[in-house]
């Protein structure tokens, strides 16, 4: 084969993985487990490569909380966002704020257009009881 169609199919196969869906942005880290007390804030980071769209954070199989590269959509004030840069890469940090037992269980992080997910869980543990 001539290496000038050698170099046209090369390119071609390039140019198609790149148009794939998905391709060229990433999870690189997922969220990992944690324990909290019923009553305290929880946190989970998602790192994602550039070129992302839209994260979407859930808890239990429900959204309750999405991220677009300008702002993050928050639907209930439980569930709020952090976010920063880490290089090239985008950190972006769900907070929980009044962990309840309910909440306890699967928490995913996911890219649209994407089947890339990454999970953690919840573990809720007792109460915070304030002093008298």
């Amino acid at each position: 084969m001539d290496s000038s169609w050698e170099s046209a199919l090369l390119m071609l196969v390039v140019l198609a993985g790149l148009a794939a869906p998905g391709c060229g942005f990433q999870i690189v880290e997922g969220p990992s487990n944690a324990t909290v007390v019923a009553g305290g804030q929880a946190r989970f980071n998602c790192t994602v490569s550039q070129g992302w769209r839209l994260i979407m954070w859930a808890l239990n199989s429900t959204v309750v909380l999405s991220i677009t590269p300008k702002e993050p959509i928050i639907t209930n004030d439980r569930f709020t966002s952090a976010s920063y840069q880490a290089g090239a890469d985008f950190v972006s940090e769900m907070l929980i704020q009044d962990v309840r037992p309910v909440d306890a269980g699967r928490v995913t992080c996911s890219l649209q257009s994407s089947d890339r997910v990454a999970w953690a869980f919840l573990s809720v543990q007792g109460s915070l009881r304030r002093a008298q």
